[in-house]
């Protein structure tokens, strides 16, 4: 996954700002180069049982989202969310959750520090993909 460091930042900042629950939202691309992305969209995390170990993509900003492609501004190419006190590793409930197509940013949060991968779902497992981040 490349993804610009501005972006990348934000995301991190959304982790930090939701701690100790975890945080989510979308990742898009721009049109004429959906290899990069460009623009994150904050959701509000809509698990209301237990927050602080799962996310559930709030469908406002998802509805942006879709909004945006269908007007050609951008294109949805993957999600993203936080793991507070964890490792930025896929956990099984994130693995069945998952769908083809799309790569999963997790950030992990763990004293203070941050930690990122990127994944990508190949057969029934999440599989760990480079993250190139770009100015």
């Amino acid at each position: 996954m490349r993804i610009l460091r501005r972006v990348l930042e934000s995301v991190a900042a959304h982790a930090r700002e939701s701690f100790p629950h975890e945080s989510c939202g979308i990742l898009l691309a721009g049109i004429e180069d959906p290899s990069t992305v460009r623009w994150s969209l904050r959701a509000e995390n809509a698990e209301n049982v237990h927050p602080e170990r799962a996310y559930v993509l709030g469908h406002k900003a998802h509805i942006r989202a879709v909004k945006m492609e269908f007007s050609g501004t951008a294109r949805i190419v993957g999600y993203y969310h936080s793991h507070p006190d964890g490792e930025a590793r896929p956990s099984q409930n994130d693995v069945n959750q998952a769908v083809a197509g799309v790569t999963y940013l997790i950030v992990g949060i763990r004293n203070g520090d941050i930690e990122r991968a990127a994944w990508k779902l190949r057969g029934d497992r999440l599989v760990q993909e480079p993250l190139e981040v770009r100015e």
